[in-house]
């Protein structure tokens, strides 16, 4: 429920869009920028916030920043400017920058490795599930005239703060504090997640530093950073490219983009299901990036047939939604403790920098050539280099293991 929250104030910009720039007078690149620079506020908080989860708890954090992030996201109904826009924008970032991390540590504290995808995938659906339902309300509210682009803000933002009140009466720091388990259920769960914490750190101690200087790491963080260029680069601009491909009304395009995010739902749960039984995760990210440099050559080529394009995003979708949901079970395979919680904050805020580059650069081509065909470029090369980033990492992990085991490559 809470990250649904999350993810409407992160993009409901993407259906103000068009009225925003009527409205304000901004343009494209303009807005491309506002929906940015939510990321760079995004990316401040990460490490330390995600530290903090871990030390002082999730159920705190979470309340906190939730009720944070929902005020600066209805402030943003009130913006006159492009500075203003902006700030809120950023401030919105800001407040949710511990939240996302925050969560997926959060996840490995309560699952085994077994599980843990399964529980990320369905964790993650609230994306999906968040444009199902918010793209059809807020298309709804920008169309209607008396509330419009700026209630948009309002009503979702204020979501944020009413779950922020609930907040505390839902969330359970550790298992050992869940007063719904039973004293046999919560010990042999405590003792599987020792196990395998026991098991990432090896032989050594891990320790904060090491952990973000690991190597792989570096390789989750680039990863991350280039991946997130293509899926927020299609996440913030699809209803205006649906909007104009189609030549749809608001409300329709509402109806479009709602049905799109349906089928990667689907995938999404598909993927971490198999993934969790299979134990096999590498093949499980890197197939679905695949299909996501097939869904850019499709938008690519037919940029002027709008069902081979809409079906072109929705590969897209699929390929990046479907990948990243396994992707996050990884960081907690190789770090442990307060050493996890930071690094997953690192990806994460560099995974941040990476959602501010795409939606920015988007807006600037849609300013300078009217079309969006060179961003669908930029969505197929983020996948590639994303791709040979998960093979550097796979072949580092070998050479690890093999050492661990005292064998030569």
């Amino acid at each position: 429920m809470f990250y649904v929250i999350a993810f409407l104030d992160r993009v409901n910009i993407s259906f103000a869009i068009s009225s925003i720039e009527s409205q304000l007078g901004l343009s494209a690149a303009v807005l491309g920028l506002a929906s940015g620079i939510f990321f760079i506020g995004y990316s401040i908080f990460q490490v330390p916030g995600t530290y903090y989860v871990e030390k002082i708890g999730a159920k705190r954090i979470i309340t906190v920043f939730l009720i944070g992030w929902g005020v600066f996201a209805s402030l943003t109904g009130i913006s006159s400017d492009a500075f203003e826009l902006y700030f809120f924008r950023f401030m919105t970032g800001f407040m949710e920058g511990a939240f996302f991390p925050g969560l997926i540590y959060y996840i490995g504290l309560w699952f085994p490795t077994r599980w843990r995808t399964t529980a990320m995938a369905l964790f993650l659906v609230a994306i999906p599930v968040s444009e199902i339902i918010g793209a059809p309300v807020a298309s709804a509210i920008v169309a209607t005239n008396f509330l419009g682009w700026r209630y948009l803000f309002y009503i979702e933002g204020g979501l944020a703060v009413v779950a922020g009140l609930f907040a505390p009466f839902i969330i359970t720091n550790r298992p050992e504090d869940a007063k719904w388990l039973t004293p046999g259920e919560k010990d042999a769960l405590v003792a599987k997640l020792e196990e395998e914490k026991k098991k990432a750190a090896g032989v050594v101690k891990q320790s904060v530093l090491s952990a973000l200087t690991d190597v792989r790491s570096v390789l989750l963080m680039l990863t991350y950073f280039f991946l997130n260029i293509g899926i927020y680069a299609i996440a913030i601009w699809t209803p205006d490219i649906v909007q104009l491909a189609s030549k749809s009304g608001i409300v329709d395009t509402g109806y479009l983009v709602s049905i799109l995010w349906g089928v990667i739902l689907i995938s999404m749960v598909l993927n971490g299901w198999h993934s969790d039984k299979t134990g096999e995760r590498f093949k499980h990210i890197v197939v679905p990036f695949s299909l996501g440099i097939l869904g850019s050559l499709i938008a690519m080529s037919f940029v002027n047939n709008f069902a081979l394009l809409y079906v072109g995003l929705i590969i897209i979708g699929i390929g990046a939604q479907a990948g990243v949901s396994v992707f996050w079970s990884l960081p907690t395979r190789y770090l442990t403790a307060g050493a996890a919680a930071a690094a997953i904050g690192l990806i994460n805020a560099v995974g941040g920098l990476g959602s501010f580059t795409g939606p920015y650069i988007i807006g600037d081509i849609q300013t300078a050539t009217g079309s969006f065909y060179l961003g669908y470029g930029l969505v197929l090369a983020s996948f590639v280099v994303a791709i040979a980033c998960l093979f550097a990492l796979a072949y580092v992990d070998r050479k690890r293991s093999a050492l661990t085991a005292g064998k030569t490559l």
